[in-house]
């Protein structure tokens, strides 16, 4: 089912913004024997680089997730993004094609992940979403 939804869009979210990584996630996907298609950008910290299209390079032709056992944190939290603004933790549920066939138990589970991730890893992968905004206009989301 999962294919078949991600198709339908094209995957369009592993073209969106490739999520910060620590270096425990990037350690495991090596591990399994993926290639390194990552750049270090702070301490802990690294990005999945991308050709110029800005797809994952993850992202098989088929678009279906070439490393979906040990992919990172945030991908597997998709359609929920975890925020902080204000000193306030929070998420906002994107309504991605996805969305309508997650129950309220599995979204419910992401949020409770989604607000336990380093403060850190949120703002980063907020400042990059920022400068990516147009590109989120295809969805509509909620806050919560």
């Amino acid at each position: 089912m999962l294919q078949t939804v991600c198709y339908s869009c094209k995957a369009y979210c592993c073209t969106l913004v490739l999520p910060p990584i620590t270096n425990s996630e990037r350690q495991r996907i090596l591990d399994a024997g993926f290639q390194d298609y990552f750049e270090k950008i702070q301490k802990n910290l690294y990005i999945i680089k991308s050709d110029s299209t800005s797809k994952c390079p993850f992202l098989t032709k088929n678009y279906s997730c070439s490393i979906h056992k040990v992919k990172p944190h945030l991908c597997r939290l998709w359609p929920v993004v975890p925020s902080y603004k204000n000193k306030k933790r929070g998420c906002v549920i994107i309504h991605c094609p996805l969305f309508p066939f997650l129950s309220n138990e599995v979204i419910d589970k992401k949020v409770k992940e989604a607000l336990k991730m380093p403060i850190h890893i949120i703002e980063y992968l907020w400042a990059i979403s920022y400068k990516k905004k147009e590109k989120y206009k295809k969805f509509e989301y909620k806050k919560i």
